[in-house]
């Protein structure tokens, strides 16, 4: 036997050793959870999983502590209807938010709509059970006040309600009504408008570990949603200039220092190893923005796509003592299979009024061998328009991927495929090679496919679209609508004039940005 075959296999022994000794022992009861959300970021772009010039060593520390997932899918190719997906553990189809148009979208600045109310996010499900409840970072599920996170299962709440290019700043600026200076809230307050992007992600990590240190005798659930690496690639001085990979490589390496300051948190708190630490991503990169986006490493396409760099993300779960060290697993899961998971290790009830599209991921954190619990995963483009354009692209069962409609983030144009396309995507992960549509092959995976299809469209149930509503821009935030009678040189809206000013890493002040279909 080789050395590496030998490697290999004392790892799996080890793993299933301590699988069984896990399993054994009591269980940590009602583990508190950290969710790290990361904004665009695709497969490729951590150290851990290959990029050659980024560096994350706190992300890749938390990957080789515990299970990372090869085969993790985000719900939705854009930001809005993936996290509405992962808080609630629903496809982003049954709560109205995959977007106005059958090619999807997110909610914009001025929002009239937002996640509904009659959903159930994680956070008011771990309440019932006793956990404290806090968020920071990223909403982006509708900026009214009956929208943002505090009304929505949140104690406390400290971040931007939407994208960071979703708003002026000094990093970038828009001339336009429909891009206000950019917001940040406390709760429901404004507290900074525009706010200083080069110190924002300090500040998140601060709070967030301020926020451990006062839970940590609680039980309590944290969603750390980053506004790296979204476009514009804002850093603090600490770490402008510092990455071979350039701007997009900087924002990574903030972001993972913020993950190491978190992370600390836990250790200083005493909590770590009765904590279960998720990180993943809302989807892949933005390849429209060139080098100012990432890289989906061995996958086609990336963001607005359905092709699998645009919804296959980095996924990592880590508890120790709890969960063994050094796995890579291939089970599919997804982001919406975080819901079922807490509701499962805390001792809650899911909703049973409802259809919860994820499962429970725990069996694999004990069982290597386990296998996925989905049978297939549903991914769609937009909103159902009708028969000749169903909003559902593409289908996954098993090892097997349709695609009923593609596009790329180049040519948007919709192309229909009749027969439609099918991958064996364990054997061809760069969706390459399509099956040949008269082989057998083709045929009876695709018969197991358009079988789980029609089973899922007889599921839905029409709800209101909520991105349909559109803007009103009295809607915007803003922390005082006559600011022009005070500062008449700077944006309405604006209560912080000296961060039009703020430190930008070299960049132009005020910077005027024209960047087409805004997520």
């Amino acid at each position: 036997m080789s050395g590496g075959a030998m490697l290999r296999c004392l790892i799996a022994l080890f793993s299933a050793w301590y699988g069984v000794v896990a399993a054994g022992r009591e269980p940590n009861a009602s583990p508190n959870f950290v969710v790290l959300f990361a904004d665009d970021m695709g497969y490729g772009d951590l150290s851990v999983n290959g990029h050659p010039t980024i560096r994350t060593p706190n992300i890749d520390q938390l990957a080789h502590g515990g299970i990372r997932f090869s085969q993790w899918y985000s719900a939705f190719h854009v930001c809005s209807p993936s996290r509405a997906a992962m808080l609630t553990g629903r496809l982003p189809i049954r709560s109205g938010t995959t977007g106005a148009g059958w090619t999807g979208g997110v909610f914009g600045a001025s929002a009239v709509g937002g996640l509904p109310h009659n959903e159930t996010t994680f956070a008011e499900a771990l309440k019932t059970a006793g956990y404290a409840t806090g968020m920071v970072g990223k909403w982006h599920l509708g900026q009214k006040p009956e929208f943002l996170p505090t009304n929505n299962g949140f104690d406390e709440y400290f971040g931007l309600p939407y994208s960071d290019d979703m708003g002026s700043s000094a990093w970038s600026h828009y001339d336009r009504g429909d891009r206000p200076p950019l917001p940040l809230l406390h709760n429901t307050t404004i507290i900074e408008q525009p706010t200083d992007l080069g110190t924002l992600t300090q500040r998140y990590a601060q709070y967030a570990s301020d926020y451990i240190n006062r839970k940590k005798d609680e039980k309590f659930v944290l969603y750390m949603a980053f506004s790296h690496v979204h476009t514009p690639n804002f850093v603090s001085k600490e770490f402008c200039n510092t990455s071979a990979r350039g701007k997009f490589g900087d924002a990574a390496a903030e972001m993972d220092n913020a993950v190491g300051v978190i992370m600390k948190a836990l250790d200083d708190a005493g909590v770590r190893n009765n904590t279960l630490t998720f990180f993943t991503s809302d989807n892949g990169p933005w390849l429209i923005q060139k080098l100012e986006g990432g890289s989906a490493g061995p996958f086609y396409e990336g963001k607005t796509t359905t092709w699998e760099g645009g919804i296959r993300e980095p996924g990592i779960a880590n508890w120790p003592g709890t969960i063994a060290p050094g796995r890579i697993a291939q089970q599919v899961v997804a982001t919406y299979d975080i819901f079922p998971t807490m509701m499962k290790l805390a001792g809650v009830p899911p909703p049973k009024d409802r259809i919860i599209d994820g499962k429970d991921m725990s069996p694999i954190f004990s069982d290597p061998t386990v296998a996925s619990q989905h049978d297939c995963i549903y991914i769609y483009k937009g909103t159902p328009n009708g028969d000749a354009q169903p909003g559902l692209w593409a289908v996954r069962c098993g090892s097997y991927k349709a695609h009923f409609v593609t596009n790329n983030h180049i040519n948007t144009t919709a192309v229909m495929h009749d027969p439609p396309l099918l991958y064996h995507v364990e054997r061809d992960a760069t969706e390459v090679y399509a099956l040949d549509p008269k082989s057998t092959e083709y045929l009876s995976n695709m018969a197991t496919i358009m079988a789980a299809r029609q089973a899922h469209l007889a599921s839905l149930k029409h709800v209101p679209n909520q991105m349909a509503m559109g803007e009103d821009p009295k809607q915007k935030l803003c922390c005082d609508w006559d600011s022009k009678k005070k500062y008449p040189k700077y944006q309405e809206c604006t209560c912080n004039p000296d961060n039009w000013e703020a430190w930008t890493c070299g960049r132009p002040i005020l910077q005027a940005l024209t960047t087409p279909n805004l997520q």
